[in-house]
């Protein structure tokens, strides 16, 4: 294996497009076909529907597919949404079940290879070479956030450190103490990481050997990339995935990425197919325009989904990036459909409220927005923001001008304005998980009656 080439699949990451789309409508007949003769459940959906997989004579015909809603999936619970026979299946990972009965996704030992096969391009094409040691900070457990950087820094012959989240001062420890390459965590993690370093002493852009870091699980800011890149010293690249799909590995930026460049992150055709609707329509929706997310698992043995609705707000495009990946790009997540808050008839994403805010340098590594209806019944929320030094809230003036162009900022981004602004200390709000983070959950406490 050769390490100075700039692809970690060549053949795989240059294919031609039209070979590529080809290889997507193979994959789809054979998994579609795969999940209507082995699955009972997915059989009778898709009878239901009017659908049988002889349906299936180009790409354009995977509109004929149902779409499976997440209450779909969810009613499959414990093993209904399993294609495979459980006796193949080499492991299993879950997402939180915070709305519902959790979705129970097994992996067999080829569906744990290609998972390592896509999470090993992106930590090539962000840099990772084959002797590097590669910090992980994603969480370990039932969700898959760290199970797939450590898998891929294996097969591409890196040496992956399980830190798995939360472990703050040892991260700090093991970044000063070890010739660290790059390292993975929520942003909102890395921000807290970063600046408890400066407290206890720390630069980690000088005191660490790490150039990379990759970030996801979150809606992020290009100003919270930049805040990360000063603190570490690195250049942060955005990822995407999905425990329904095995991710990390579905979606990463490449060497190319710039602020000036809205769509950013290849995903793997080959693996996945991926389309952009109306949310409301459920109708395609122009390359490069704003839609909702809609993902086949074309590969999967285990529990391949099929047209799933992840909710998730973002863009994609098949015009070829500047470096040479064929495989389409798909913009950073703006928010959820799901999560989306309406306040006073507007509606606000959780992602806006911290672009708004994180061009203020006072600024911690949190927010919580609480929303509540007045006695006139009009909505309003408040805004409670961590500050990154607790002595900051020692002087009074300085607190009462900060809360008010904090207030500003916010209204500008957003069109509401916080009838509150808050600001206590660092450390002291609930923070996203790589498990919760890609919902609002942990930055929205939504108090009006239903």
């Amino acid at each position: 294996m050769s390490d100075d080439r700039q692809y970690f699949q060549p053949e795989i990451e240059t294919m031609p497009v039209e070979k590529l789309k080809d290889l997507q409508l193979k994959n789809l007949k054979e998994v579609v076909t795969r999940v209507y003769n082995e699955n009972p459940y997915f059989k009778k959906v898709y009878k239901d529907a009017g659908f049988e997989p002889g349906d299936l004579k180009t790409l354009d015909d995977i509109k004929k597919i149902p779409f499976m809603e997440k209450g779909t999936v969810r009613d499959g619970y414990p093993l209904k949404i399993v294609t495979g026979q459980i006796g193949d299946q080499r492991e299993m990972h879950s997402t939180s079940g915070t709305t519902g009965k959790p979705v129970l996704i097994f992996a067999s030992e080829y569906d744990i290879d290609l998972w390592a096969d896509r999470n090993a391009r992106e930590l090539w094409m962000v840099g990772v070479r084959p002797g590097d040691i590669f910090l992980n900070s994603f969480g370990y457990g039932l969700p898959t956030g760290g199970f797939g950087f450590h898998y891929g820094a294996q097969k591409m012959g890196a040496c992956p450190i399980p830190l798995s989240g939360g472990q703050s001062d040892r991260m700090i420890d093991l970044l000063v103490d070890l010739p660290i390459k790059a390292f993975c965590a929520t942003p909102s993690f890395a921000l807290y990481v970063g600046q408890k370093a400066q407290e206890k002493g720390f630069d980690l852009a000088k005191d660490s050997a790490c150039e990379i870091s990759l970030h996801g699980a979150e809606p992020w800011p290009w100003s919270t990339r930049e805040k990360i890149e000063e603190l570490f010293g690195v250049t942060a690249y955005d990822e995407f995935g999905m425990t329904e799909f095995l991710g990390p590995g579905m979606t990463c930026e490449c060497e190319a990425r710039s602020k000036d460049m809205p769509i950013r992150m290849h995903l793997w055709a080959d693996h996945l197919l991926a389309e952009c609707i109306n949310p409301d329509t459920g109708e395609p929706v122009a390359d490069g325009e704003d839609g909702e997310m809609v993902w086949t698992n074309l590969v999967n043995t285990g529990t391949p989904l099929i047209r799933f609705r992840s909710r998730d707000l973002a863009a994609m495009t098949w015009d070829l990036c500047p470096c040479g990946r064929t495989h389409p790009r798909m913009a950073a997540i703006k928010g959820r459909s799901d999560d989306a808050v309406s306040i006073s008839g507007l509606v606000v994403f959780p992602s806006q409220v911290e672009e708004a805010l994180t061009g203020f340098p006072e600024m911690g590594a949190n927010f919580r927005m609480i929303i509540e209806t007045d006695k006139r019944g009009m909505d309003h929320f408040t805004l409670i923001i961590e500050l990154k030094d607790k002595t900051l809230l020692d002087d009074k003036g300085n607190v009462a001008n900060l809360t008010q162009k904090m207030k500003e900022s916010v209204k500008a981004v957003t069109d509401v304005n916080p009838k509150v602004v808050e600001l206590i200390g660092p450390d002291e709000l609930p923070r996203a998980t790589a498990g919760e983070g890609k919902t609002a959950s942990a930055r929205v406490e939504d108090r009006r009656k239903k």
